[in-house]
């Protein structure tokens, strides 16, 4: 089966993903898949025990043999990261899109940890948090992010962090 691809609308030349996590089962297919849809870059936002317990201990290694950089920012599920330690992530994710690179963003649904850093992400590019949030949440399907700490911390990081 494809791996679910949610096309986050962004104002840069390169194209934003959430996604639920790839299939441990399949992740060589789905990492293809992912290539073959033009993702220059995936970002897991997996702890070491999800990483484990999912069956996605080879993602890098898979990521890389494909052609496609791979980065982990490991968030507890339902958490939020240290404003400082997301910084750095979110201005190469912002690197990356500017200048033409597709990035895809998954942690176990694709939802809490994803659509925060997406949304984060998203305020680099003049968006508020709410319509940063409102978009990612259009994009997905369903209201993001997980939590309301995590809502908050969008709001936090556009107060600190914003254009």
């Amino acid at each position: 089966m494809k791996p679910s691809l949610y096309s986050v609308a962004v104002n840069a030349s390169g194209r934003l993903f959430v996604m639920p996590k790839p299939s441990g089962d399949w992740l060589e297919d789905d990492i293809g898949v992912l290539r073959g849809e033009g993702i220059d870059h995936v970002v897991s936002m997996l702890t070491g025990d999800e990483i484990e317990e999912l069956g996605l201990a080879e993602e890098q290694d898979i990521c890389l043999r494909f052609g496609v950089a791979f980065s982990r920012f490991a968030i507890e599920d339902r958490g939020v990261p240290e404003l400082a330690e997301l910084v750095p992530v979110v201005e190469r994710l912002v690197q990356d899109l500017t200048s033409g690179r597709s990035v895809a963003v998954h942690c176990r649904a694709g939802i809490g940890r994803s659509g925060l850093l997406a949304a984060c992400v998203l305020t680099r590019f003049g968006l508020s948090a709410e319509h940063a949030i409102e978009s990612v949440s259009l994009a997905r399907g369903v209201p993001i992010p997980d939590t309301a700490e995590q809502a908050e911390f969008v709001h936090a990081f556009t107060g600190q962090c914003g254009p």
